[in-house]
């Protein structure tokens, strides 16, 4: 009984660490944050909407799935680094597999996953970009997590201006190979 006792307060533990990762990022002067819960989307579906549009009805399964988004931005090097640590830190947890990655245009952009009940969704989607975005450094640590279609989420993630949203849409076609 204590084994399945210490099990479980370590599983436990080890959960909390993951979120503490990128928590402190909330408050952060120099970090922008934005953080949507499952009663966000749980409301924007609820939004009257037309249910004879095709794209609108799978935009609203999209969001009726997911459990929270975290997108903590900064362009501060000292900020930036800390991301990176912490970045390779949650990654080394080895709970993500790599999607995939793009350098381009002055930036380095990675894409991660947790599986999910079929090969088109995932539990989590984590990306992390490095690089400029208009001339100046940029560190964005991005998390999605709930049952996401990835044939959907790149029209969610460009709704919500969220740098790196364009290579979204190449994510799907990446993970069927």
């Amino acid at each position: 009984m204590k084994k399945s006792i210490l099990i479980i307060a370590i599983g436990l533990i080890s959960l909390v660490g993951n979120a503490q990762n990128f928590q402190k990022y909330e408050t952060m002067k120099d970090v922008d944050a934005m953080i949507m819960t499952s009663k966000m989307f749980k409301l924007l579906a609820k939004v009257d909407i037309s249910t004879d549009d095709p794209e609108a009805q799978q935009y609203i399964n999209l969001i009726e799935n997911l459990k929270e988004i975290r997108i903590f931005t900064t362009n501060q090097t000292a900020i930036q680094a800390q991301m990176a640590s912490d970045v390779t830190a949650y990654l080394g947890k080895g709970s993500l597999e790599q999607l995939m990655r793009v350098n381009e245009g002055g930036r380095n952009i990675k894409f991660y996953s947790k599986p999910g009940r079929n090969e088109n969704y995932v539990s989590e989607l984590f990306m992390f970009m490095e690089g400029e975005k208009d001339g100046k450094p940029i560190s964005v640590i991005m998390s999605i997590t709930g049952d996401i279609d990835l044939t959907q989420l790149s029209k969610l993630a460009s709704d919500l201006k969220v740098p790196g949203a364009d290579e979204l849409k190449n994510v799907n076609k990446k993970s069927k190979k």
